[in-house]
């Protein structure tokens, strides 16, 4: 079947639903059809290095990890047979050295390790809140989490095998008054449910 085709049919029948429930067309909605339809196809033909980058980058873009060699990286996912893949590169990777298509279901777990921790890391706090939500917001947009999931940063002391963590749901903007900062360089864990 012409995806092309069917991907046109189905905006096309969504403006005509949009028109006729609202009064209003889409455009007049600030709704991007040619957006709706590129993100099908992405998710469509999505590989492995695709959802591992988008991960790092969101890490990254919340300060979880600096970016540099001396990080890795392990992203755990599910496909929608079932299957429960992974992929491992260290974070100064640009992620092209996998390049499988993916039936991406869902991520499950984010691992990382840190080694050789610098100055400007090691003792370097982050404010709980403020890093949930901007890992997850990025996530999000990048099509990899939905409202409802929920998602639990982790960080683990090796010297005393205590652990902190936050926990809250996308789509709900998290204010726990209570949350510990985390410490950037223990930050070694990250499940979503």
């Amino acid at each position: 079947m012409n995806t092309k085709f069917l991907g046109k049919t189905l905006v096309a029948s969504a403006l005509v639903l949009t028109t006729l429930g609202t009064g209003l067309h889409s455009s007049y909605l600030g709704l991007d059809t040619n957006k709706v339809v590129k993100t099908a196809k992405a998710e469509e033909n999505m590989t492995d290095d695709q959802l591992w980058k988008k991960v790092k980058d969101s890490l990254i873009d919340s300060d979880i990890i600096s970016g540099n060699r001396d990080e890795e990286i392990k992203v755990t996912y599910s496909l929608k047979d079932g299957n429960s893949p992974s992929v491992t590169a260290p974070g100064n990777d640009s992620g092209d050295n996998f390049n499988q298509k993916i039936d991406f279901g869902s991520l499950k777990q984010v691992d990382i390790s840190k080694q050789n921790i610098g100055e400007e890391d090691f003792n370097k706090r982050l404010d709980a809140n403020k890093t949930w939500n901007t890992f997850t917001q990025k996530l999000k947009d990048a099509g990899l989490l939905k409202n409802g999931q929920k998602v639990t940063i982790q960080t683990t002391n090796p010297t005393t095998s205590s652990t902190n963590s936050i926990t809250g749901t996308v789509g709900e903007t998290l204010n726990d008054k209570n949350a510990d900062p985390l410490e950037k360089r223990l930050i070694n864990k990250i499940t979503i449910e």
